[in-house]
């Protein structure tokens, strides 16, 4: 399991988040007109377990491409969300901080994706010469 470099990329993921829940300021999200205070702590729990959640699943690649490209999704979701925020927000020092873990997750879990891709034709090929 720790000998793929997908698990090194995945169990980064999920220390970004862990570090980010404990370190990043929190994000005040009032212009977009929500009455009640929104944290994205609650993204940087969610993020950090899907990725756990994926490492877990080392033995059925399949299901972890799958769970990588929700994860995805989800990452560049947040991206969009935090770039309205940045464009229509005076506090931009606090959009930019909260912008860094969705891109690092991205980058990381694109490359995990390619890893455990690469795995999964390897594992084809050896089935073809048997």
């Amino acid at each position: 399991m720790i000998q793929r470099i997908q698990t090194v990329f995945l169990l980064l993921i999920s220390i970004v988040s862990a570090t980010g829940f404990f370190f990043l300021p929190p994000l005040n999200l009032s212009y977009f007109g929500l009455p009640v205070h929104i944290s994205l702590e609650f993204y940087l729990i969610l993020s950090g377990s899907i990725a756990f959640l994926t490492l877990m699943l080392f033995k059925k690649r399949k299901i972890q491409l799958m769970i990588n490209r929700i994860h995805i999704v989800l990452q560049i979701i947040l991206v969009l969300f935090l770039a309205d925020g940045l464009i229509n927000s005076i506090n931009i020092n606090t959009f930019l901080m909260w912008s860094i873990i969705p891109f690092l997750s991205m980058i990381l879990l694109l490359l995990s994706s390619k890893a455990i891709r690469k795995d999964e034709d390897l594992i084809r090929s050896i089935d073809r010469l048997r």
